[in-house]
């Protein structure tokens, strides 16, 4: 039975958190060994009150793009933003149970559209900012797999993905898996992480043999030496990241600001440098799609 190597919330504190790659990174360590720094609690005012700056929960994936994409903002326009970050499902869950955000970008549109449906993101906001990818890694000096269907060979003993029933980058490599026939085979070696980036710490620090993480984050400072392929985006249906305005927000300017320098084509190509990929003007779903995708028009929202 495949395993979370982990008692940790998969959640990360809701405490004020400068985006940086030294401060992010330990911060998901710590979640990573079980340290969790406590978790949202409902009921508080919405945003960063107390600091003036724009409080950002985002999916774990972004944590290399964020980094440089946040600090160019606050250069141009004297904001300050601070960023959260953890699992979509996760974070979600803090958001529907009222804890206090602005902004929350999301790695898949089922979640962010769950939290339309009640009532806490703002549904004129509801913006598909990217679309992720994801890549087959290995630890650093050895050989990844060419293709996910490699992860047969015995040499890959454990195989480490993010949770799917949290994390929509691990529901994405199981959907691959399956794709291919191979996920009730190779479960039994599956170790999950509480997010994405959890999951290729495992790899990168030889705990696991092999894994399927988010191409952005080997693209980034965090992945960096580890090698990589990229996966084969026809193995999933596509992986819309979608954001939107937490209904109740004291700064819905600013949040409304920081999603257009995201949409901007500055932040595009940000994004694009860690391996996304550019929001389509329309999704067309795949039939039979295993996972709920969004119900809600595809169309990328501006206004």
């Amino acid at each position: 039975m495949s395993e979370a190597l982990t008692s940790a919330p998969a959640r990360i504190s809701l405490s004020a958190l400068r985006v940086s790659s030294a401060a992010v990174i330990c911060c998901l360590t710590l979640s990573a060994l079980g340290c969790g720094t406590g978790e949202a609690s409902g009921g508080g005012e919405r945003g960063n009150e107390s600091t003036g700056s724009l409080l950002v929960l985002g999916a774990s994936d972004l944590l290399a793009a964020f980094d440089e994409l946040v600090p160019l903002y606050e250069s141009r326009t004297g904001e300050r933003v601070e960023l959260v970050l953890g699992s979509t499902g996760n974070l979600s869950a803090q958001i529907r149970h009222g804890a206090p955000a602005d902004l929350f970008f999301s790695a898949n549109a089922a979640f962010l559209d769950g939290l339309i449906d009640a009532g806490r993101i703002d549904p004129g906001s509801r913006s598909i900012y990217a679309v992720g990818r994801l890549a087959a890694v290995a630890p650093p000096g050895s050989d990844p797999p060419a293709h996910p269907s490699e992860l047969r060979d015995p040499r890959f003993r454990t195989i480490a993905i993010a949770n799917p029933e949290h994390a929509p980058y691990g529901w994405a490599a199981r959907e691959a898996l399956r794709s291919l026939g191979l996920w009730e085979e190779l479960r039994e070696r599956i170790v999950m992480g509480e997010n994405v980036a959890h999951a290729l710490q495992f790899v990168r620090t030889g705990n696991a043999d092999a894994g399927i993480v988010a191409l952005s984050l080997v693209r980034g400072e965090f992945g960096e030496s580890v090698p990589h392929r990229v996966v084969d985006d026809a193995l999933h249906p596509p992986m819309l990241q979608v954001a939107g305005i937490v209904s109740g927000s004291n700064r819905p300017g600013q949040a409304r600001a920081f999603l257009e320098f995201v949409l901007s084509p500055d932040g595009q190509e940000i994004l694009a440098r860690y391996g996304f990929e550019p929001p389509p003007s329309e999704v067309v779903a795949s039939p039979g799609a295993a996972a709920p995708l969004s119900s809600h028009d595809g169309r990328v929202q501006r206004n």
